[in-house]
């Protein structure tokens, strides 16, 4: 079995649409943010379905998925991904935020020089990315308000999935793995060991025992053996995944990323959001998702709600946190749905 050759983005748009005379008049852009371990690849079969299954249903409008390697977790002999910085990893939390919000600015740049208009965004993250998420919904309204709105990334919606946004270290895995992960030289002890573990076993046999004993898909084996045998993947998941637990703690974000009945002062209207859960996370406490959907979701029989407030499910057959391994067609299908509801919320406003 030859080594799978990784790349550090996907990004997935119609080819007739290079010349601007035959653009339509509204882009929308899906960017998505993965979680830990940051490897997009994870993600191809998702995004792809999704694009397939969205693009058809949007006729009026350009519509472009994108997702990078979260900085930290390039594979050897891999180019860096857009918006990844020079520094050498480990990268914490807030270093992934920034990167994320380099990376997502230059996109949105880049897709007005070669002639796409009316570029609007949905971010979409898994886990940790959904946190990264909202993060970015604050911090880039609040450089849409300091600055000339139209030069600005305007964001019009987000869809979490299996969200780690609030108090993760009260998760099953969390109250297992912190103790371990608040060590000082954890990450790096852990890496070497990974390494001598597998320093003499080639790429393509190693993928072959993950798929045996983790049962993974053939796809998904490949990648975790690259991701385990690059340089620097390993202490960058654990480095990071300390950091959120000493930061992923209680809700951070006002009303005007979770929304209100009355309008915003701010140029933009807010982000239509959607969550979903998954019944069962070893990520996500029981008690801390249902405080969020409490404190924050629409209600679920009050219609005019969910043009203002976060629509909050809990997925009831059987999706895993890590549902990109083996459930990435399902949850595609469940998330088309949420993103065509963004746009036709969108579709309404200016």
């Amino acid at each position: 079995m030859a080594s799978l050759r990784l790349s550090s983005t996907i990004h997935l748009r119609h080819p007739d649409y290079s010349a601007s005379s035959s653009r339509p008049d509204r882009t929308y852009i899906i960017y998505h943010v993965s979680g830990n371990p940051g490897l997009i690849e994870y993600y191809r079969t998702f995004l792809t379905h999704l694009y397939g299954l969205l693009a058809p249903q949007l006729p009026s409008t350009e519509l472009q998925v994108f997702g990078r390697d979260l900085s930290g977790f390039e594979v050897n002999g891999q180019p860096k991904a857009l918006g990844n910085p020079i520094s050498n990893p480990p990268y914490g939390l807030q270093a992934q935020i920034q990167h994320a919000e380099q990376a997502l600015t230059e996109l949105v740049a880049r897709a007005k020089a070669e002639g796409a208009r009316d570029v609007r965004v949905i971010l979409m993250g898994h886990s940790v990315g959904a946190y990264i998420v909202l993060e970015l919904v604050r911090r880039l309204r609040e450089s849409a308000a300091r600055n000339a709105p139209q030069s600005s990334v305007r964001i019009v919606g987000a869809v979490c999935l299996t969200p780690t946004v609030t108090h993760i270290a009260k998760s099953s895995s969390g109250v297992k793995a912190s103790w371990l992960l608040e060590k000082k030289h954890f990450s790096l002890l852990a890496s070497m060991l990974a390494k001598a573990i597998t320093l003499f076993i080639p790429t393509a046999m190693l993928a072959l025992l993950i798929r045996a004993v983790m049962r993974f898909p053939a796809d998904s084996a490949r990648i975790t053996a690259e991701f385990v045998k690059s340089n620097t993947g390993v202490r960058q998941a654990l480095y990071m995944a300390g950091d959120e637990m000493r930061e992923i703690t209680h809700d951070a974000w006002d009303d005007e990323i979770w929304g209100a009945a009355h309008a915003s002062d701010h140029p933009h209207p807010r982000p239509t959001l959607r969550f979903l859960f998954a019944k069962s996370d070893h990520w996500v406490a029981d008690e801390t998702r249902d405080e969020l959907i409490k404190a924050r979701a629409a209600t679920k029989y009050a219609e005019s709600e969910r043009y203002w407030r976060p629509v909050m499910e809990v997925e009831e057959q059987g999706m895993p946190h890590a549902f990109c391994i083996k459930h990435s067609i399902s949850v595609a299908e469940r998330v088309c749905e949420y993103m065509k509801d963004i746009v036709e919320i969108d579709m309404t406003r200016e």
